[in-house]
């Protein structure tokens, strides 16, 4: 499935699209493959390519953290209530946020196109 098309298909803003696009880039992997296999990039803390070391994720934070914010801001508002975030290690929790979102509207749009 063409990259493109799942992220026009399931991001609604601006911000989402552009967390899509830094979030793929940045586990440094092909796209056909995370297309295939998005239930094992679901958990962060089972060590996802470029959200492994807190170097990683400070500086994905750093890059992105308007998209993060306004994109966490949206999902909290959709759920009805905030997040509990790991207030120790902040930029790791937003980072992962955002990687486990993204491979959510992936799995999202694979059982709604494919069953």
């Amino acid at each position: 499935m063409n990259q493109e098309h799942v992220k026009n298909e399931m991001c609604y803003t601006d911000e989402m699209r552009e967390l899509f696009d830094a979030v793929i880039e940045q586990t440094g992997m092909d796209w056909d493959y995370i297309y295939e296999w998005p239930y094992d990039y679901r958990d962060a803390s089972g060590g996802v390519s470029g959200f492994i070391y807190y170097t990683e994720t400070e500086k994905f934070f750093k890059e992105n953290c308007l998209n993060i914010l306004r994109v966490l801001e949206e999902f909290e508002h959709d759920i009805g209530e905030p997040l509990r975030k790991d207030t120790e290690n902040l930029a790791n929790w937003y980072s992962w946020f955002a990687l486990e979102h993204v491979m959510q509207l992936i799995i999202d749009y694979k059982e709604k196109n494919e069953g």
